[in-house]
């Protein structure tokens, strides 16, 4: 195993892991890989993806042998919409510090609280939303406080940034160098 699919795989203890990608289906596969792994282990996980992502995930974890419903029920998965949740962050086009840390922390806290283990990893687009827009500088102030985060309730955040159709052929080393781990090779061909 890679050592960029063993994070994936085991992203613990406060890892802040980057994913560029310009292939759809290595993305998919990529979460489909951090989120199973958690679940597996009896983690929490929380799932902020762009509304055109949530489906196909869901659907993959279901074909996984997932119980989704029973998940869902106990809070041990939580799927939100990353479009919605930065439209709250941004009432009025500018990112609220505030409004970041109270809802992130109240989601984190109320995830650790489903976990059998007390474990939470999350995954999260709202930068990879900003980027497309090239709201660059939005999307380091939001890794920032991301990893304000990491450290205050002790979780691992894997970060999805899609190039295709961004105005990017790699990522910006601004947003790079916020990262304690960079999966930019990361070529694994998961089978679901």
């Amino acid at each position: 195993m890679s050592t960029q699919t063993d994070l994936l795989i085991n992203p613990h203890p406060c890892r802040h892991i980057v994913y560029p990608y310009n292939d759809e289906e290595k993305a998919v596969n990529a979460l489909y890989l951090f989120a199973s792994s958690g679940l597996c282990k009896r983690e929490s996980v929380v799932l902020i993806m762009a509304d055109s992502r949530c489906e196909t995930i869901m659907r993959r974890l279901a074909i996984g042998g997932f119980d989704l419903t029973t998940l869902q029920a106990s809070g041990q998965l939580e799927c939100i919409s990353a479009d919605s949740m930065l439209r709250t962050f941004m009432p009025n086009g500018v990112l609220d510090e505030r409004l970041v840390n109270d809802i992130l922390s109240s989601l984190i806290k109320k995830a650790r609280a489903s976990s059998p283990i007390l474990t939470v990893r999350v995954f999260g687009e709202m930068v990879s939303l900003l980027l497309a827009r090239d709201e660059v500088a939005t999307a380091e102030r939001l890794e920032e406080l991301w990893d304000k985060i990491i450290k205050t309730h002790s979780i691992s955040l894997l970060c999805s940034y899609t190039l295709l159709h961004s105005g990017h052929s790699i990522l910006p080393e601004s947003l790079e160098k916020l990262h304690s781990d960079n999966l930019n090779s990361w070529s694994q061909e998961f089978e679901a």
